[in-house]
């Protein structure tokens, strides 16, 4: 028998699990033909309906909320297809079109100084777009931009290494830059694509 989870007069059916959170599960679903993302929180429903607010109207890219059930705690996304950055690295250096497609959708974050979680696996690229999969934000202070909080990691260094591996990724074939390398890169990049 299929899994199903009713969001308002919706049965939407359960395809896989794509990520188990300590205050949500994200699973991808089907109803009518199509395939959505639908998340179930445990906690923190109303702060990610509010944060995806104030994430939308700074311009940042997000897949659309279809439906959402208040009482249950339950918001239904669009669906994309496209592999997360982080996969994509798994597999080689990103191409330069990400880069180029992350500082653009950065321009948005730091004119309404908003700070995002900026590891690879938050994001996707969709054409020549930059889309961010949570919707978890801060404040942007001098601590949290791009270029200190999270650059690092969109190189082959030791650091992203060691989360893919964490991710259960398989590292072995994959070149690992030394850290003046990365750091060459991070800098390169900041002012090609800023």
């Amino acid at each position: 028998m299929e899994e199903t989870i009713q969001v308002k007069n919706k049965k939407f059916v359960i395809q896989s699990i794509k990520a188990e959170h300590e205050d949500h599960t994200t699973y991808v679903c089907s109803w009518s033909n199509r395939t959505y993302v639908l998340r179930v929180y445990r906690s923190g429903f109303a702060q990610a309906m509010a944060d995806y607010k104030v994430l939308k109207h700074a311009g940042i890219n997000m897949a659309k909320i279809c439906f959402h059930d208040d009482e249950k705690g339950i918001i239904v996304f669009d669906y994309f297809p496209e592999d997360d950055c982080l996969k994509v690295l798994s597999k080689g250096p990103l191409p330069d079109i990400y880069f180029a497609a992350l500082f653009s959708l950065y321009r948005f974050a730091r004119f309404s100084k908003v700070a995002l979680d900026w590891a690879p696996q938050n994001f996707m690229l969709r054409g020549t777009q930059m889309f961010y999969l949570p919707t978890k934000w801060e404040k942007l202070t001098e601590e949290n931009p791009l270029e200190k909080e999270g650059i690092r990691l969109w190189f082959l260094g030791k650091e992203t290494h060691s989360l893919l591996k964490r991710k259960g990724y398989d590292v072995s074939g994959l070149p690992m830059l030394e850290d003046t390398a990365v750091n060459k890169a991070m800098v390169l990049a900041a002012v090609q694509y800023w």
